[in-house]
């Protein structure tokens, strides 16, 4: 219960009993010293009575005296001591009774003493008044005076009344002894009252000390244990309040601040782990996403060169079908110029002859421009299978364009053989120049439709050329973007390598803690 109790109440119930033990001593020694004070004024009462005691033998003596002076030599100024001493007696006897008035044998003493010498006075002192004055007067001769005075000459009055007052002193005497006694056995139960007291004090206040500081160190002793156990990272130290004052407060709060900066540590050494893990693991994703960088850096910067090429291309195709339309109108041209030549073949074979010639030229000429575009409509629809989405609609031109070339040749083919049937036909001419005349005008039409499409393919190049140039802008962006990322990953790598030295160091602080 003792060790339950505050550190305030403890010191407060020490404190408290050698007080409480002090003030019984204190009390006991008040009250034996004031019984001594009250023994000696009671001691001082009785000698005082003793000496009053003594002044009424006094006052007999001086009456006694007197009395005996005047018998003597029968002078009235010999009676003064008798007067004086009987005076000084009523007076002392006074005095006397009122000191023993508490005091009923001594009342009894003193008023037997006051019969004693009235009984004296009138046996004894009136008849040696009256024998001396009658022998001062000759009516009593000195004979019978003498025998007078030794028939009665007071002394067993006397010595009854020195009796009495023998036994006032012997009984204030007695009374002293007595409390002489009680003062004797006071002061020995004082200083056995001292003596145990302070055994007592003693034992007490080192029995209390000895819990007191017990009760106080001792818990304290295991918290400063305690604290430098977790001064020193050592967290396996178990405390146990074994009371409930504020030294046990003091253990179950450090036992609370231990468990809960267990808890923290053992928090951060997971966390500690987890970070060093994850920052491998960031590390080896930002190794493994800057190679993906790097590589699609070049694949971008092979796409930006394929795209500078396929606009190279783009632009020829158009500069070529520019071309080929050109040929188409002035195959156009010639084509109309045959059909008027035609009208004039019956007249001059030769001269069909010849413009079947320049005819067959022209188609020959027409037959290597289709061969040329269906060539260059076969490397349009190559560029724009690489360009993905944006060269589909391209990719759908350029086959038209291959199918017209292809229409084309094979137009050109069938007019070639339609003039080498017309040179070798040429004696048939005549016969044959209407239909030549209704061919060329399908010719014309054909060339007429030939220029049309290359027109076609020509601004559907240049717009093909301004999107590739806008393709190829985007890709020039999307590989500084690129080179951007790459260094950012560079970064990130670094980072991730930083976070994993400072998870390393921080799970190094962290092991610094035992925990269990």
């Amino acid at each position: 219960m003792f060790r339950n109790l505050p550190i305030k109440k403890k010191f407060s119930f020490a404190f408290g009993a050698v007080l409480v033990l002090l003030l019984l001593l204190c009390a006991t020694f008040y009250n034996n010293f004031s019984r001594i004070v009250s023994t000696n004024e009671w001691n001082i009462h009785s000698w005082r009575v003793i000496d009053k005691s003594r002044a009424l033998t006094q006052s007999l003596v001086n009456m006694e005296t007197g009395l005996r002076g005047y018998a003597i030599n029968g002078k009235e100024e010999m009676l003064a001591p008798w007067n004086s001493g009987k005076e000084d007696f009523v007076k002392v006897l006074q005095e006397t009774k009122s000191l023993t008035s508490d005091n009923p044998a001594q009342q009894d003493r003193l008023n037997n003493l006051l019969k004693q010498e009235q009984e004296w006075g009138n046996k004894f002192v009136t008849e040696l008044l009256d024998h001396r004055r009658a022998l001062n007067a000759g009516s009593m001769t000195q004979a019978e005076f003498n025998s007078a005075f030794e028939a009665n000459t007071g002394k067993p009055q006397m010595d009854q009344m020195r009796k009495t007052i023998d036994e006032i002193v012997k009984d204030e005497k007695k009374l002293l002894g007595e409390r002489q006694s009680s003062v004797d056995s006071v002061e020995t139960q004082t200083r056995l009252t001292l003596f145990i007291g302070a055994l007592l004090g003693v034992f007490i206040a080192s029995a209390l000390g000895y819990l007191l500081a017990r009760s106080i160190t001792l818990p304290l002793g295991e918290a400063v244990n305690a604290a430098k156990a977790i001064a020193a990272g050592d967290l396996s130290t178990r405390l146990v309040a074994r009371s409930k004052d504020e030294a046990g407060i003091l253990i179950v709060t450090l036992t609370a601040m231990q468990e809960q900066l267990k808890k923290v540590v053992s928090d951060i050494q997971m966390a500690a782990t987890s970070i060093d893990s994850a920052s491998k693991e960031v590390a080896l994703g930002n190794t493994d996403l800057s190679v993906r960088t790097e590589q699609q850096a070049a694949s971008l910067e092979e796409t930006s060169a394929s795209m500078e090429q396929l606009t190279a291309t783009v632009r020829q195709n158009a500069s070529n079908a520019q071309s080929a339309s050109s040929l188409a109108s002035d195959a156009s041209d010639v084509a109309q110029q045959g059909g008027k030549v035609v009208d004039k073949v019956v007249t001059t074979m030769a001269a069909i002859f010849d413009s079947s010639k320049s005819v067959g030229d022209i188609i020959t000429t027409i037959e290597s421009i289709a061969f040329q575009t269906n060539i260059l409509a076969l490397n349009a629809a190559v560029e724009a299978a690489r360009a993905g989405e944006q060269g589909r609609g391209f990719a759908v031109v350029a086959s038209e364009v291959r199918a017209l070339a292809q229409r084309s040749a094979t137009a050109a083919k069938e007019i070639k053989a339609l003039i080498e049937a017309s040179n070798s036909r040429i004696s048939e001419g005549t016969n044959l120049v209407a239909q030549a005349g209704k061919t060329m005008t399908g010719v014309v039409t054909a060339i007429n439709n030939v220029s049309a499409i290359m027109a076609e393919i020509y601004t559907a190049s240049g717009e093909q050329v301004n999107g590739i140039e806008h393709v190829s802008i985007a890709i020039t962006q999307m590989d500084e973007v690129t080179q951007q990322n790459a260094a950012l990953v560079q970064q990130a790598a670094a980072a991730a390598a930083s976070l994993e030295d400072q998870a390393v160091q921080l799970n190094r602080s962290a092991a610094v803690f035992k925990l269990a």
